[in-house]
């Protein structure tokens, strides 16, 4: 017969280990985000989808995720579709369309971009980049469509 200090140690490893994998298993959640460019059907070459998760990397070369798109193979139509696999959570979009195949964003002296671009939720600039609360979306467990609109500025 167990002891009452014996069944309750295993009880409470029970419940350690039960509560651990349910950790473990929440921070594996990934949501699906399809992204739709329209701007793009006679266009060739790639576009880049930069990722960003807070606002102090916001527009940085930090982001959680940089994704070459390749338009011909995801030219569906007018658009230009792909879809994302993330962890749940908030995020920013910054996509460019990279006219001369050289993988990098041209800008002016001033900062401002020489390519077309465009931002999730559509957000625009107003004196200055655009701002991150503006750009933010959430992705759950049910996917979502960020539809953007590249254009040149």
């Amino acid at each position: 017969m167990m002891s009452w200090f014996m069944r309750s140690a295993c009880t409470l490893q029970l419940l350690v280990l039960i509560l651990g994998s349910q950790f473990a298993m929440a921070e594996d959640l990934t949501g699906i985000l399809m992204v739709e460019i329209s701007g793009l059907k006679d266009a060739s070459g790639n576009v880049y989808i930069a990722v960003y998760d807070s606002d102090s990397t916001w527009l940085s070369d930090e982001m959680v995720l940089n994704q070459k798109v390749d338009i011909a193979d995801a030219l569906d139509g007018d658009l230009v579709r792909t879809e994302l696999l993330l962890p749940l959570g908030n995020y920013a979009l910054s996509v460019f369309y990279d006219q001369d195949g050289d993988g990098e964003l041209k800008t002016n002296f001033i900062g401002m971009p020489k390519e077309p671009i465009a931002l999730s939720n559509n957000a625009v600039a107003k004196f200055g980049p655009p701002k991150y609360s503006d750009a933010v979306f959430s992705l759950g467990a049910q996917p979502i469509i960020q539809s953007l609109s590249i254009k040149a500025l």
